[in-house]
């Protein structure tokens, strides 16, 4: 080895390049970031809490010193470890008015270690309401009642809260909360209760409950906020907000029905459970997951189809108070909101302008008991800043406030938001239809009830009420227990199905027994003799076939004219004409001999009124379908033809969404098809009917399958009925009727609660395109030629395919309709398996566009039918004439969405709806009901305007386009 001395050793050294390199490479300085945060010092709220972070420091603490322009020391920061990196942290109340230069000068110790001149803007300051509310599950968590329960003990807290808390608002979710608390609790209590409302004191929402909108007919939607305006009258109350929870999505038409009931603004926190579009961005993202995302929160004008409007705040869930740490503490509180204001790209964006939010809800768990702790921590951080400042307020406290202050700049917005839930009925199909006839039922019901003051019979509005309070209550999105689908035969998923389903029964029991007493009633007081009333609660003349329980070997007549009939397993189909609108026909009945239908032994082909169809042989769906002008309406598809049923199973763990696990979201379902088989096929005659094929068809995991198909002599539709049988099981499932209509994109109109929309056009972003919901028809167009498709007992369709987990952000319809009509994809709440006797009827008429009234028409004769009494044997003449209505409307395109005797009895209220899209005023004339004044009202009965009688008796009424009113008549 060669030996140097010092002196060429340290020549040698520098003159290597690497090395002289290394030696002069010094440490990057500390990164310093000094930002403000949402938090301003109570009591002024001149200093705002500013966090210093500073990396590569290399030490284990520090401190920052912060001074002004001047040099003028403004405070100090211990900085501590950040996490487990290697930043440290801390903060220091900055003074900050307005945009200003500081300088921070970060230690270790005594030695300055870094230094950052920085210029900061103040953020906004932020106003937070609290809309301080529990969710409302009327079941769910525990048996039914003892979950309202919860909600009486959590109203017995805030009064007692009222004297120690005097700033400190609860609100009552909904209006189901008040009232069982006035129900159950003593009379002292509950005039403490109502005397806070009054006041203020406690939040009045005026939404009945969170319901399912799209399962809802027109009437029952109408009446969501009738408890609320009934309690109001009687209580000396008044509302202004709603709020919607859990629920994610409703029909284009509530917000029409909110301003139509006196409510101005809407709350909704909705849950993005099983509605994928819904999902926010942030966890989206973790799970691998394209698409587009929503964003929350969002605040705007929600637009009903007829123009009137709630001001609507959509947030995220309806936990924000444990979200954002009220549970936990002032600091916590002062965090997670400053990183939620500072850090919500909503926020950021230049569409929002607003230094107001809304905080929703006080916890994240269904029917849970109000944390005292929450309002402790609350008045705590409130001492400590001064902005974000909370308000625990009222919504409407909130909504007024923003209104004022931004209500030109708020945007509007149309369309349905996504009838995501609603699939869920389908768990309990054979329900759900009795839940679709129930409300028609009902409402035509209360029409018979018009005729009372003329014979002489006390009116029972209670009756009534407790019908519609059973139905309401069938149609809360509360379907089960939490363990429904995991633990299907313990007790509390055994108890809440039973209690829920007791709804649809004693309500479906009580509207076909209040209706059938009033036909009696009606049939009593015309002429003599045996006879049966047809009734029809419909807005227009109908001719239709009925149906008359043990009408078989019975003739009936109208007058001198024998009806058209045919013995049908007891029964008689009979063809009844000219059944006036909201009126009845009196007919006599008398004895005959049997009347079977006409056998033409097998076929697989019928014509009738110039429609002809055609079965497929194989699977006994309609492989063609054509009318009077030979088109085929048929499309040539995977589906055989119209008709066919498709039963699918699997899904398990897939984007189906059948477990709580969202991780199973990006798998794709594996699915096994299976659709209907043909065993045989007859032709029948209905002489002065029409004529029906009687397939039988086989299905894996059905039994039994009976389908009819019936044409008529002189009716321009198509009526088929699908008589079923179904094995339960608890493997995942769905059952389809497929309709490949002979379109290519058509546009499709639907029929919803209070009017229609056009699929896509009538949607939100994030809205549910995955299925649909309809009330009584979907009508599809392309060019001249249109299809009108009904089915009475199958609320919810799919377009263009069945579910196969896509969660569709945009459709184009291709002509093919499947109805939805069973499933069991739910992972808690809904039946986890559905078996024995089912029901499935369509209606399909040919449609071309034009008279826009015309679908409206047919849907309702589709699902609401001629009402039929039982037989009865009058021995006198009474004062009815043997055809009548209650009211006469001489406007074709006006839809009574219902009539009733009021509630407070001072006459009738009648309610109307625009069919054709055109502002008018409407005129509505006595007839069997008589009045002679008339006021304006609204759909929970409040007075309006006085509205003149003219010398005809005409009372009128302005409508708008696609809207709603209603009159007060006088009698």
């Amino acid at each position: 080895m060669p030996s140097f001395d010092r002196r060429s050793f340290l020549g040698w050294l520098a003159s290597l390049p690497l090395l002289r390199g290394r030696a002069s490479a010094a440490p990057p300085p500390p990164a310093v970031e000094v930002r403000p945060t949402a938090l301003y010092q109570a009591p002024e709220g001149r200093k705002n809490l500013v966090r210093i972070t500073v990396a590569g420091l290399g030490a284990p603490a520090a401190r920052a010193r912060v001074t002004d322009r001047r040099g003028a020391l403004v405070g100090t920061a211990g900085l501590l470890p950040l996490g487990t990196g290697l930043a440290l942290s801390g903060e220091v109340w900055v003074p900050l008015s307005e945009p200003a230069e500081f300088q921070v000068d970060v230690e270790v110790g005594r030695d300055r270690a870094a230094r950052q001149r920085v210029r900061l803007t103040p953020p906004k300051r932020w106003t937070l309401y609290w809309l301080s509310s529990i969710h409302t599950d009327v079941g769910y968590t525990d048996l039914q009642e003892n979950a309202l329960e919860v909600h009486r003990k959590n109203l017995d807290a805030a009064l007692a809260r009222l004297s120690t808390h005097p700033d400190y608002r609860f609100t009552a979710e909904c209006t189901l909360q008040i009232l069982s608390y006035l129900e159950n609790r003593p009379p002292e209590a509950g005039a403490a209760l109502v005397r806070a409302l009054q006041n203020g004191r406690i939040g009045f929402e005026a939404l009945f409950a969170n319901m399912l909108t799209g399962i809802l007919d027109h009437e029952t939607l109408a009446r969501l906020v009738w408890p609320a305006g009934r309690l109001a009258r009687e209580r000396g109350l008044n509302y202004a907000s709603a709020q919607i929870t859990d629920v994610p999505g409703q029909t284009a038409t509530f917000p029409m029905m909110l301003a139509a009931s006196g409510v101005k603004y809407l709350a909704s926190g909705p849950n993005p459970e099983r509605a994928v579009p819904l999902l926010p961005k942030s966890q989206a993202d973790p799970l691998r997951l394209t698409g587009e995302w929503t964003t929350y929160p969002q605040v705007y004008y929600w637009e009903g189809p007829d123009g009137s409007r709630v001001l609507h705040w959509r947030g995220y869930h309806y936990g924000d108070a444990t979200r954002f740490g009220l549970d936990v503490g002032a600091d916590e509180m002062g965090r997670r909101l400053s990183e939620w204001l500072l850090g919500a790209p909503v926020f950021l964006s230049t569409d929002w302008p607003y230094d107001i939010a809304l905080l929703y809800g006080a916890d994240w768990q269904d029917n849970a008991p109000m944390n005292e702790q929450l309002v402790a921590n609350l008045e705590d951080y409130n001492r400590r800043y001064a902005f974000p400042r909370i308000v625990p307020g009222r919504a409407e406290d909130f909504f007024r406030e923003l209104e004022r202050r931004y209500g030109t700049r708020i945007p509007v917005r149309r369309g349905d938001t996504g009838l995501y839930w609603e699939d869920g009925a389908a768990s309990t199909a054979a329900e759900l239809a009795s839940f679709r006839s129930a409300q028609l039922a009902a409402r035509a019901a209360e029409i018979v009830a018009l005729w009372n003051g003329r014979l002489g019979v006390q009116d029972e509005p209670e009756e009534r009420r407790a019908m519609w309070r059973d139905l309401l209550l069938f149609g809360e999105h509360t379907w089960g227990a939490d363990v429904s689908v995991s633990q299907p035969d313990v007790r509390q998923t055994v108890a809440q199905w039973a209690y829920k389903r007791r709804f649809v029964e004693s309500g479906a029991a009580a509207a076909h027994e209040i209706l059938n007493a009033g036909l009696l009633r009606l049939g009593a007081a015309t002429k003599a003799g045996r006879g049966r009333i047809v009734f029809n609660a419909g807005s227009w003349e109908r001719t239709d076939v009925v149906r008359v329980a043990g009408g078989a070997g019975k003739t009936l007549a109208f007058g001198s004219q024998e009806l058209p009939s045919v013995d049908v397993d007891g029964d008689a189909l009979v063809v009844v004409r000219e059944v006036p609108p909201l009126g009845y026909l009196a007919l006599t009945e008398t004895d005959r001999d049997p009347r079977p239908p006409t056998s033409d032994g097998e076929a697989l082909d019928a014509k009738a009124g110039g429609i002809s169809v055609a079965l497929d042989a194989s699977s006994g769906a309609i492989r063609s379908f054509t009318g009077p002008d030979g088109k085929e309406r048929v499309k040539p598809s995977d589906w055989s033809g119209l008709n066919q049923l498709v039963y699918v199973k699997g899904g398990e763990r897939s984007a189906l969404w059948t477990t709580g696990d969202r991780n199973d979201l990006g798998t794709p379902p594996q699915l096994a098809l299976t659709q209907s088989r043909l065993v045989r096929a007859r032709r029948e005659r209905l002489p002065g009917i029409g004529v029906r094929l009687v397939a039988e068809r086989q299905l894996d995991g059905f039994p039994s399958i009976v389908s009819t198909v019936t044409l008529y002599d002189d009716l321009p539709w198509v009526d088929i009925e699908n008589r079923i049988v179904k094995d339960a099981g608890l493997a995942k499932e769905a059952l389809y009727v497929a309709f490949p209509f002979a379109f290519t994109a058509p546009t499709v109109q639907v029929e919803v609660p209070l009017g229609r929309m056009t699929v896509e056009r009538d949607q939100q972003p994030g809205s549910c395109r995955d299925w649909y919901c309809h009330n009584h028809w979907v009508w599809m167009t392309e060019g001249d030629s249109g299809v009108l498709w009904s089915g009475p007992d199958t609320p919810l369709f799919t377009l263009n395919d069945i579910f196969r987990g896509a969660w569709r952000r945009k459709i184009v319809p291709d002509g093919t309709l499947f109805a939805y009509a069973m499933n069991n994809y739910w992972h808690t709440n809904y039946a986890a398996r559905q078996g024995g006797q089912y029901a499935c009827r369509f209606r399909i008429s040919l449609l071309a566009p034009g008279d826009a009234a015309e679908p409206v028409r047919r849907g309702w004769a589709a699902c609401d039918p001629l009402y039929v009494s039982p037989a009865y044997d009058t021995h006198s003449v009474g004062p009815l004439i043997s055809k009548d209505r209650a009211l006469f409307l001489a406007d074709k395109n006006l839809l009574v969405v219902g009539a009733k005797p009021a509630d407070d009895g001072e006459g009738v209220v009648v309610k109307l709806l625009d069919a054709a899209g055109q502002a008018r005023s409407v005129g509505v004339w006595p007839a069997a009901y008589t009045f002679k004044q008339a006021r304006r009202t609204n759909l929970v009965e409040t007075n309006g305007d006085v509205t003149p009688v003219s010398s005809d008796g005409k009372a009128a009424v302005d409508l708008g386009a696609w809207g709603v009113a209603a009159l007060r008549l006088f009698g």
